[in-house]
């Protein structure tokens, strides 16, 4: 994330490598996960657009902890706090029910007595955060355009508003008050427009904060991964998370893009993406996916141009692959 400049990302979507839980995601410790998580959510933080969202898919997971013994790490918890440490404002935190497990086995007859029985793991979460940072800078009056605005006195710390002194402003009230606005409010009355607005059934699935759909079936018929990855995400989160916090045109980041959902959401939503990824295989299982010349040509009648950025590191290689629909 190094290579994006500060505040030039208008919506974060992301699924972190689960804890020790998969091949592809092992640390000597639980702190030194975090000790990464951390790095990435400050720059999340950085890059990210003020009053823009963050939206974290992230679940409890038992797993070793490194000293040989098995133990049930709360992510969401750590994940909250290290968000929040950062400057976040956590907002919303769906369920995401999963349904029926895998296993709906019972205990065995040794294990039916207190302290033997554990549930089955069957949702994860899905957090909203909000970056709001206090920010003086004179905007002008969205209605006339006039810079002859002063600060309200009702400014909260993080979110600066303004009022139009501009007489001759057509939105004037009854009192002659002049026409209260932020930054805010200006970003989100900008994109009220028929090209954003949210299809119902999206909305419908949403409407609570507990969501009910299934997660991805990775596993074909003959027990091969036909997606290209262990723990691939539904792209119901990444479509609701972009249809609810952004505006076409957008950018949109994932900075664990993995095979590049977030990446197909922003496509078929008319926005711009950019994923990082450090696997060669996830990256080269998302090129499959996306089929480029074909899936892109059929939706904006061009191909949006694919970048590809490798950046040596002591340890390993960093890929970043991503769709500017604008060129």
């Amino acid at each position: 994330m190094t290579f994006i400049p500060d505040r030039s990302i208008q919506l974060v979507v992301t699924s972190p490598p689960y804890f020790n839980a998969r091949e592809y995601s092992s640390w000597s410790t639980f702190d030194a996960y975090m000790s990464d998580m951390r790095i990435v959510i400050n720059e999340v933080f950085r890059v990210l657009g003020n009053h823009r969202r963050f939206v974290l898919n992230v679940a409890d997971v038992t797993c070793d902890d490194g000293s040989g013994t098995s133990k049930k790490f709360a992510i969401p918890a750590h994940f909250i706090v290290a968000c929040e440490d950062a400057g976040f404002s956590c907002i919303d935190d769906y369920i995401w029910d999963k349904g029926e497990v895998q296993t709906n086995r019972l205990p065995g007859k040794d294990d039916e007595y207190p302290y033997y029985i554990y549930p089955a793991n069957c949702y994860e979460h899905v957090i909203v955060f909000q970056k709001d940072v206090r920010d003086t800078t004179r905007i002008p009056c969205p209605a006339c355009g006039s810079l002859q605005t002063q600060m309200n006195s009702k400014t909260r710390d993080t979110i600066v508003t303004w009022e139009c002194n501009n007489e001759d402003c057509s939105h004037r009230s009854p009192s002659n008050r002049g026409k209260r606005f932020s930054a805010r409010s200006v970003m989100m009355n900008a994109g009220r427009i028929e090209s954003n607005r949210v299809p119902r059934p999206v909305m419908q699935r949403w409407r609570r904060d507990v969501v009910s759909f299934p997660p991805v079936i990775k596993i074909d018929a003959g027990g091969k991964n036909k997606a290209g990855h262990s723990a691939p995400y539904p792209v119901e989160i990444p479509r609701w998370a972009i249809a609810y916090h952004s505006h076409v045109g957008d950018v949109i980041l994932d900075p664990f893009a993995g095979i590049f959902t977030t990446t197909v959401a922003a496509i078929k939503l008319n926005r711009n993406s950019i994923g990082i990824e450090i696997s060669k295989d996830h990256v080269a299982a998302a090129k499959k996916r996306l089929q480029i010349g074909k899936l892109q040509s059929t939706l904006f009648g061009e191909v949006p141009r694919f970048i590809m950025k490798t950046t040596n590191d002591v340890e390993r290689d960093g890929i970043i692959f991503s769709t500017d629909i604008r060129n």
